[in-house]
């Protein structure tokens, strides 16, 4: 195989890998019940309760 070929492969071959991704994504979101899930998502990061956090702490005081 030349490098052409090579270059070739890769260049279609990642496009068409990534519009597959994108794909997959725009179906787990608009499934139905995939965007609460998508929302809970958004909003893990404002949430009250820290799991990871208290769990060092613990292992920190035992």
């Amino acid at each position: 195989m030349s490098y052409e070929q090579i270059a070739f492969a890769a260049k279609y071959g990642g496009t068409l890998f990534f519009f597959v991704f994108f794909l997959c994504v725009l179906v787990y979101v608009f499934w139905p019940g995939g965007g609460k899930r998508a929302k809970e998502a958004a909003g893990v990061l404002f949430q009250d309760d820290h799991p990871i956090v208290e769990a060092t702490e613990n292992e920190e005081q035992s």
